[in-house]
């Protein structure tokens, strides 16, 4: 049975009859893909701990007919400080649900794995989010993978006029995918800040780190969750109930 190697990031596990699962990983060269673990829910199972959540692994995969199996794992970067806290689990099981959510399988994109290593890298050494806040690491990294996706909103020109913005009176239309200026906005649309429109071009261009630090006027910062939150749902064919489990804990 042929044999590949790969590295990748555990997204999800699906639980099987017996002792064995369905991993989801995003893997460097072959993209997003679902493997057999026979026996994995076993104690003494070998693989399983490297398998966990919030690591990189190095795998080996064997080819199969109909599903391929894992033959080998070694866990080569943990994250640690992810694993003992609540919030940093909670931001970064979101992300990676919304990675297998909106990626489809067997479509390798290297950059969509180097951004999970530096979204998991970035919440791994940032102190502990604020009580009762989450922080901008996610909705940055959101903001760059729907970048790369192609579902990115414009916000550089109205999506009417094609003028460019100016700082103030402007709207987003997610029908239309951007936002619209002040003299082609929708009356009941709801009016977006300069705060939040100018972290939002940063998120897209700098490393997740520092978008994380930046200091935002507070109203700035719900106006981005909002907006993260509605983009992520509006690109989903079903309701993404992980958002809800994220606000539960933040």
């Amino acid at each position: 049975m042929p044999t590949y190697r790969d590295r990748g990031v555990v997204l999800r596990t699906r639980t099987l009859r017996d002792a064995d699962r369905h991993y989801i990983i995003y893997t460097e060269t072959h993209g997003k893909i679902v493997v057999l673990a026979k026996g994995s829910r076993r104690g003494k199972s070998k693989m399983s701990p490297h398998l966990a959540l919030f690591g990189v692994v190095d795998l080996m995969i064997a080819k199969g007919r109909v599903i391929d199996r894992l033959a080998g794992a070694s866990l080569a970067k943990p994250y640690r400080s992810v694993i003992t806290s609540l919030s940093k689990t909670a931001l970064s099981q979101v992300f990676l649900h919304a990675v297998d959510a909106l990626v489809k399988r067997e479509l390798p994109d290297d950059r969509v794995f180097l951004l999970i290593e530096e979204f998991l890298h970035a919440i791994d050494s940032a102190p502990e989010p604020e009580q009762g806040s989450r922080g901008l690491a996610f909705d940055a990294a959101a903001a760059r993978l729907l970048d790369l996706l192609g579902f990115a909103l414009e916000l550089r020109e109205c999506v009417r006029c094609r003028t460019q913005l100016v700082p103030e009176g402007n709207s987003i239309n997610f029908m239309l995918g951007g936002v619209e200026c002040n003299n082609c906005r929708d009356q009941f649309s709801g009016e977006v800040s300069a705060e939040a429109i100018k972290a939002m071009r940063y998120f897209r261009t700098e490393p997740i780190a520092s978008s994380a630090s930046l200091r935002i006027p507070h109203s700035a910062c719900r106006e981005i969750i909002f907006l993260t939150d509605l983009l992520l749902t509006t690109h989903l064919e079903g309701r993404f109930h992980a958002l809800n489990y994220l606000k539960a804990v933040s």
